[in-house]
């Protein structure tokens, strides 16, 4: 394989040129500047654009930035996300405003944890139907929530700090003995048991 060193003109303190020298890490490389494109030029010539404050370098028929620009890598990164297919989420880039959108799909029949052993769906009429580790546990709709044979039972702590009010024309239900440190305002009905 060819290896290539990079070499510049050493110049006196008057600016006199005083030979060539290999380009070393402390040196710094020196481009033309302009303020605006040049009209005409080599292939592979290269200029600092100093209105733009960009490097450019020129292809044979016109000058491009080296590097992305703010709307090149927008533009890469958006089309990664838009038209991908993951579960329940639609992804599309907005390139008018830069921005990626990510909406829940409204067809999107549950809500799963990574490793699916939490599943939250839609599969009640008008409810929801919760599992765990694909066993049915309980239903959620309109009429109450309705436990199944392995959903367990419902179980509160019997020390109760929580502050919360029991709105009128709803009802709460304790197992007692219940010790209240918070503040219940009931406004409804709270039966202790």
């Amino acid at each position: 394989m060819a290896s290539y060193r990079l070499l510049h003109v050493v110049r006196d303190g008057s600016g006199d040129t005083n030979g060539l020298a290999e380009y070393t890490n402390s040196d710094t490389v020196l481009l033309p500047v302009h303020s605006s494109d040049p009209s005409e030029s080599n292939e592979g010539a290269m200029i600092y654009n100093s209105s733009e404050d960009k490097i450019k370098i020129y292809d044979g028929s016109a000058w491009q930035v080296v590097g992305n620009t703010a709307a090149q890598i927008q533009a890469i990164v958006g089309a990664m996300f838009t038209g991908n297919t993951e579960t329940g989420i639609n992804a599309t880039y907005e390139s008018s405003d830069g921005t990626i959108d990510l909406v829940v799909s409204a067809d999107s029949a549950a809500i799963l944890d990574g490793d699916s052993d939490f599943t939250i769906s839609d599969g009640v009429a008008n409810g929801i139907h919760y599992e765990l580790d694909n066993t049915d546990m309980a239903n959620w709709n309109q009429s109450g929530i309705q436990l199944t044979t392995s959903g367990g039972i419902f179980r509160h702590n019997q020390t109760q700090a929580a502050s919360y009010t029991i709105p009128s024309g709803e009802g709460a239900v304790m197992a007692g003995p219940v010790t209240i440190t918070g503040t219940i305002t009931n406004n409804g009905t709270l039966v202790i048991m």
